[in-house]
């Protein structure tokens, strides 16, 4: 064993190589899923929250593997991130709702920007359709955001191409 200053070096650069190699798997992970979003219709947010999801998960597994060549027992660590997570998961939930019905509504296309809506009491314009919130104007010129769980909870009516609401479709 190479040894300096009661530092095992190899472990030093083994450890490194590991790094490296984690920065490098994620970074080609990324580029591959960027080009296959290229070809797939996919939402811009959505596909980058993946991309942006992959990147971390890749880091976590690259860190867990740098973390174990380093000698140090991954038992207590893998415990730790599994309440961390289970806690995360709870506070969470709302917003994890929130992002799968916004996937859900981008998927099913029951309306796009510029379709005329009602659900519950809010009625409007769409404005913008993202992960978490779909936001709307309603006549009064008013901005309103409303949480894309509703669109899932809830029917939708999207006006007809009529100048009037009297003419609606309902969805969902």
């Amino acid at each position: 064993m190479m040894e300096f200053a009661g530092i095992d070096l190899v472990q030093v650069i083994e450890v490194i190589v590991a790094l490296v190699v984690t920065y490098l798997i994620a970074k080609l992970v990324s580029r591959a899923l960027e080009k296959i979003f290229e070809r797939t219709p996919f939402p811009e947010d959505i596909e980058r929250l993946i991309v942006r999801v992959s990147k971390y998960v890749v880091y976590i597994i690259g860190i867990l593997a740098t973390i174990s060549i380093s000698g140090f027992d991954l038992t207590s660590v893998i415990i730790g991130l599994g309440a961390f997570s289970i806690a995360v998961s709870f506070a969470m939930s709302t917003v994890v709702q929130n992002f799968v019905s916004g996937v859900l509504v981008q998927a099913d296309k029951a309306f796009k920007v510029g379709d005329e809506i009602k659900v519950q009491t809010f009625e409007g314009k769409v404005v913008k359709i993202s992960i978490r919130t779909t936001i709307i104007e309603d006549k009064e010129g008013n901005t309103i955001f409303i949480p894309n769980s509703i669109f899932i909870t809830n029917p939708i009516i999207r006006k007809k191409g009529t100048p009037n609401w009297s003419s609606q479709d309902s969805i969902g």
